[in-house]
């Protein structure tokens, strides 16, 4: 899971706190979430589980698109699951939900019950302590025949002009590399090590078959507006908060500026900022 950097040194991430931001997003892309989940449930799928749901954009998609689906939103985070619950409530669609981490196999199959058609696990796996491991343990969720789709890789999103005559040009690549950072972070806290491969590989290595990559661009010229705009500041926003720790002086003060609404610097009045993204789902299938 996503995990915030602080001044006190710690990659720790309260998801509680977090959970209104998790609600909004998933909220803005409940389009793309529902076109996914036709793409990646085929007419003989019946149970789907959502690993790592965060606010179960899936799930939801998934519930929503296919009928007479099953789909079980697992997630380590309780704050997620009451999250999810409260979504469903709202939206009077039925959802069950476990406690379970992608690192924890058992904990994983007692939360399925059960072979499962399709296992979705959106940017979970590299968080995971063994990310090799955590693909197995999702492989093993799987019926014969059965189908994984991971949300990895991909390149993230990129808003602003390489200069923006404020601070050092590609505030946005080190804000990015940051990230990058944090999570080199957090999985030292907890002892994890990075994929040394690529995701492909991986899902090899997993013993899945029928490798496929699917590519999704997002690419809205300048200047974004209305709502393009609003999802653009509130990602920065979010990323500089979570990054904060791995941003040198120099660039936490200029992105102060450029996120302060009232301050003459603001990124909202900018008519040159774009969204510029690829996201990349894996998918691959359990043999027969």
């Amino acid at each position: 899971m996503a995990s915030q950097g602080h001044h006190h040194g710690s990659a720790a991430f309260d998801f509680a706190e977090q959970a209104p931001r998790f609600r909004a997003r998933a909220d803005a892309e409940t389009d793309r979430y529902r076109h996914l989940a036709a793409t990646l449930a085929g007419p003989e799928t019946r149970t789907a589980v959502d690993v790592g749901c965060g606010a179960a954009s899936m799930a939801f998609a998934l519930a929503e698109t296919i009928p007479g689906l099953h789909v079980t939103a697992v997630d380590a985070e309780p704050a997620m699951l009451d999250l999810v619950q409260d979504r469903a409530a709202e939206r009077g669609t039925p959802m069950t939900t476990a406690l379970a981490s992608v690192d924890d196999p058992a904990a994983l199959a007692a939360a399925v019950d059960g072979p499962a058609d399709l296992v979705w696990a959106g940017h979970v796996v590299h968080h995971a302590a063994d990310p090799q491991a955590a693909l197995g343990n999702l492989a093993a969720l799987l019926a014969p025949g059965g189908r994984l789709a991971i949300g990895e890789g991909g390149t993230a999103p990129q808003f602003l002009p390489a200069n923006l005559g404020t601070g050092r040009p590609g505030l946005e690549l080190r804000l990015i590399e940051a990230g990058a950072r944090r999570l080199a972070a957090e999985l030292a806290e907890h002892g994890g090590t990075p994929l040394p491969y690529g995701w492909n590989l991986a899902l090899e290595h997993a013993g899945l078959t029928e490798i496929r990559t699917l590519n999704e661009l997002v690419a809205k010229p300048a200047p974004l507006e209305g709502p393009d705009l609003d999802h653009a500041l509130a990602a920065l926003e979010t990323r500089v908060e979570w990054f904060d720790a791995f941003l040198t002086g120099e660039d936490r003060d200029t992105w102060a500026r450029l996120l302060d609404r009232d301050g003459p610097d603001w990124l909202g009045r900018r008519r040159d900022l774009h969204h510029l993204a690829i996201d990349t789902v894996y998918t691959a299938v359990k043999p027969a």
